[in-house]
């Protein structure tokens, strides 16, 4: 009987192997509606740290069918408000343009925009976004601006050189936030080099150095430095198990520097700064949306990863940031 089992279901699979089914799936009802991605902060945006601030720019976009194909870009035709608490317009925005081609603009790209009244946020207040497209349903969105993290101490303690490795040097880098126990509180963490002077130089930014073998970068609920140069290495953290605890992120670290070898013109780093965003809780529910759906990597059998969005009637994310800085000077 042993025998003839196998024979059996070999001549089954054979079979279905010749068959094809074709199904057509019906597609989903879809209403186009405004989508967008912005976080306000309540300075303005350091110019020198592009690579922080940069993300954060507004961008508009437009939803469009699950079964359309075709590439999604920004738009530059939509009209932008932010009002305070009392409904009174306190910031509009507009293109942002390059060469006075209006389809292109921030990173050579359509949608993105810039305010242009100088308003200021202020921390603890609300603002509401309202963006319009023409023939769309108007997309709106509201966030009280959270308090600044309080910076208790942070240190840096080199492991290498930049001559020792084609201009890369690692360390350890060490940070104590002193959480707020009266809220809950969200957190994004980032670093980058000055020159001794207080400059940025001629170098990368600070990145988790993955080849440590101390390292748990990039566990899901652990404070962790992020990278503001790569959508998928951004580690938001919950205060939720230490609440009204000290807070504490440790990581080897790493960072590049552009002349390579080493001369006597090569400017040598004087401080590394710490950025620490204090960020709403739906931008913290976006971004670990996010770091879902990339950990996720187009697998078929893996959990649902949905991007979680606060804007009604559209798509996306307004989020709130307030940081803080704290210099360590380098030996």
């Amino acid at each position: 009987m042993k025998n003839l089992i196998l024979p059996a279901l070999l001549l089954a699979t054979a079979g279905l192997a010749g068959c094809e089914t074709a199904v057509d799936l019906p597609e989903p009802p879809h209403t186009p509606r405004v989508a967008l991605t912005y976080t306000l902060t309540p300075g303005p945006p350091d110019s020198s740290f592009a690579e922080l601030y940069g993300g954060r720019q507004l961008y508009i976009s437009n939803s469009q069918r699950v079964f359309d194909t075709s590439q999604l870009g920004g738009r530059a035709d939509a009209t932008v408000e932010l009002r305070n608490a009392a409904g009174a317009v306190v910031e509009r925005y507009r293109p942002i343009l390059t060469g006075g081609n209006p389809q292109y603009g921030y990173y050579g790209q359509p949608g993105y925009y810039r305010p242009v009244l100088g308003f200021r946020p202020q921390v603890g207040q609300a603002y509401t976004l309202r963006a319009t497209l023409p023939g769309f349903e108007t997309a709106e969105s509201t966030l009280t601006l959270p308090a600044p993290a309080v910076i208790e101490s942070a240190t840096y303690v080199p492991r290498s050189v930049a001559n020792a490795n084609y201009g890369q040097s690692t360390g350890r880098l060490s940070v104590v936030l002193r959480d707020d126990p009266a809220t809950a509180n969200y957190y994004l963490a980032f670093a980058r080099l000055l020159d001794r002077q207080g400059n940025p130089g001629n170098w990368s930014p600070v990145d988790v150095d993955y080849d440590s073998q101390s390292n748990t970068a990039g566990s899901i609920g652990q404070f962790q430095l992020s990278s503001p140069r790569q959508q998928y290495s951004l580690y938001p953290f919950a205060d939720t198990d230490a609440n009204g605890q000290r807070i504490a992120l440790n990581a080897d670290v790493r960072y590049y520097s552009s002349c390579y070898p080493s001369g006597p013109n090569c400017p040598q780093p004087g401080y590394m700064e710490v950025y620490v965003s204090s960020i709403t809780k739906e931008a913290y529910d976006f971004y670990l949306s996010r770091r879902r759906y990339y950990d996720s990597d187009g697998n078929p059998f893996a959990e649902p990863a949905p991007l979680a969005s606060n804007v009604r009637s559209g798509y996306g994310i307004f989020g709130g940031a307030t940081d803080v800085t704290y210099r360590i000077q380098l030996p």
